[in-house]
């Protein structure tokens, strides 16, 4: 998986620390390439160079780009969800507007109260899924509208439809910490990475007799694949890091963040 501290870097940093260890894993296949029982060993294998180098490359490229959609596909739901659940809060506000008094003004530190602890567990969703203090707060929510209105028509169908969009933010929060959880797995970085590896040797095996034409090759598929691996990772984690979607729309629907 990848390392948690790669997510605080900035994107550049986080392209050089991938290009620097493909990198390195190439210098390491150029060099054992050149010893002398390497060059005898492999000079026939070199002559199949057209078959393995599509066969490898056509399985690294598959692999990743089905990786790179399903991360593409959760970080743009995961910014649909949150807008999602900020459009259910500003919407439960808006009938707040409906009461007066106390009445109001608990109800509006109730929504707070949800905004501010969903913001509070934002990078920890990944890890230990949502906090006590959220669902808590989403908890009291409900029974504020549950408990808090009197008898009456307009209040019977407002409670109705405060309660439809509980039930909508109760969901678009649930889906939220789901798509938190779903990163690329061990599983799923082993085989893009040992693909990747085979690429790399694949790539330097049939170009075993002249060392000049593999260290650039080397060099240009080192390039390639270190733009598809950042290209993942920079994606990896959509709650989590610099380039992470925020709770921003939450706190201003709550009237936390201007």
């Amino acid at each position: 998986m990848t390392p948690d501290f790669l997510f605080d870097w900035p994107p550049w940093g986080m392209f050089l620390f991938v290009l620097a260890m493909t990198g390195i894993v190439a210098v390491v296949i150029h060099q054992v390439l050149k010893t002398a029982i390497a060059k005898r060993s492999l000079t026939r294998i070199s002559d199949l160079s057209p078959m393995l180098q599509t066969l490898c490359g056509t399985l690294f490229v598959l692999s990743v780009t089905f990786l790179a959609n399903t991360v593409w596909t959760t970080e743009d739901r995961a910014g649909e969800i949150v807008h999602a659940e900020a459009r259910s809060l500003r919407v439960i506000r808006t009938y707040m507007d409906a009461m007066t008094g106390p009445a109001h003004d608990a109800f509006l530190k109730l929504t707070q109260d949800y905004a501010a602890a969903s913001a509070a567990e934002w990078e920890t969703m990944a890890e230990q899924g949502g906090s006590p203090q959220a669902e808590a707060a989403l908890s009291a929510i409900y029974r504020a509208v549950l408990q808090g209105f009197s008898a009456g028509d307009d209040n019977r169908l407002l409670q109705q439809r405060m309660l439809v969009e509980l039930d909508e933010l109760s969901s678009a929060r649930a889906q939220r910490i789901t798509m938190a959880q779903e990163i690329v797995s061990g599983g799923q970085w082993f085989t893009v990475v040992a693909l990747a590896l085979l690429f790399l040797s694949v790539i330097g095996i049939c170009h075993a007799r002249w060392p000049a034409s593999r260290a650039v090759a080397l060099g240009i598929i080192t390039l390639a694949i270190s733009i598809s691996l950042f290209v993942i990772v920079v994606h990896d984690r959509p709650f989590y890091g610099q380039q992470q979607v925020t709770p921003q729309p939450v706190l201003e629907a709550a009237g936390l963040a201007g």
